[in-house]
């Protein structure tokens, strides 16, 4: 008994310092959680921003290929619906004869992707 009551007067009561340092414990944990989120988001960034740098000079070497075998065909990227596109261009004029997908498609689908967005953005 007498070793139960020496625990006992050692525990500190609730409200007391253990309950500071569990809150200051909770906080540190909840900030480096928030640091790790935004170290996660900027790696996040970069890893896209160096896909579209690599995706865009992928696309200026196809288009110097085409226009060294004189051929009325030219590569883009739709940033919106994250795609590739190509164009079909009267050399004579530089008219555009086609584009595939169409403009009309490429922005139905960027449509389609911001309502299913808002679909699954919405809480509840």
């Amino acid at each position: 008994m007498e070793i139960f009551n020496t625990i006992r007067s050692q525990q500190t009561p609730p409200g007391g310092q253990g309950a500071e340092k569990t809150t200051a414990l909770q906080q540190t944990a909840k900030a480096e959680h928030k640091q790790e989120n935004k170290i996660e988001e900027v790696r996040q960034k970069e890893d896209t921003e160096k896909l579209k740098k690599e995706l865009q000079e992928v696309v200026n070497k196809l288009n110097k290929e085409m226009n060294s075998l004189k051929t009325s065909i030219r590569f883009g990227f739709n940033d919106q619906v994250k795609e590739l596109y190509v164009t079909v261009i009267d050399t004579s004029n530089n008219e555009e004869i086609r584009k595939i997908p169409s403009d009309e498609a490429m922005r139905l689908a960027a449509k389609m992707r911001e309502l299913v967005g808002m679909i699954f953005d919405k809480k509840g």
